[in-house]
């Protein structure tokens, strides 16, 4: 069973896109598309972000994504689906009463 509950709007950044004609990287564009969605995010929102960070070192990577988890949980406090492939930031959000961790993997059958 599962209980549906509106949300005011949905905000999604998937995917890796550049906009280099206008000077734009792939990391600028995901950052600044990731800090529009901080900006206008609210309580009722729901936001899916997708492997934010991945382009950079691991360190700079981790510490983008962990500051976006921070303030999705600790400010906006909106639902959210954060796809990450940081174990290190999975395990200092797993102990937070606020974050549900879920391990997603796949399996390729040969045919």
């Amino acid at each position: 069973r599962c209980c549906l509950t509106p949300v005011d709007r949905v905000f999604t950044r998937l995917g890796a896109s550049d906009r280099i004609l206008m000077g734009q990287s792939t990391f600028y564009v995901e950052l600044s598309e990731t800090a529009a969605i901080l900006r206008h995010a609210t309580a009722d929102s729901l936001v899916i972000l997708d492997e934010l960070g991945r382009g950079t070192s691991t360190h700079d990577g981790t510490a983008i994504a962990h500051a976006v988890v921070g303030e999705i949980v600790e400010r906006k406090r909106c639902r959210a689906l954060f796809a990450t492939h940081y174990h290190t930031l999975v395990r200092e959000w797993e102990l937070d009463p606020r974050v549900s961790v879920g391990h997603m993997e796949c399996l390729v059958q040969p045919r």
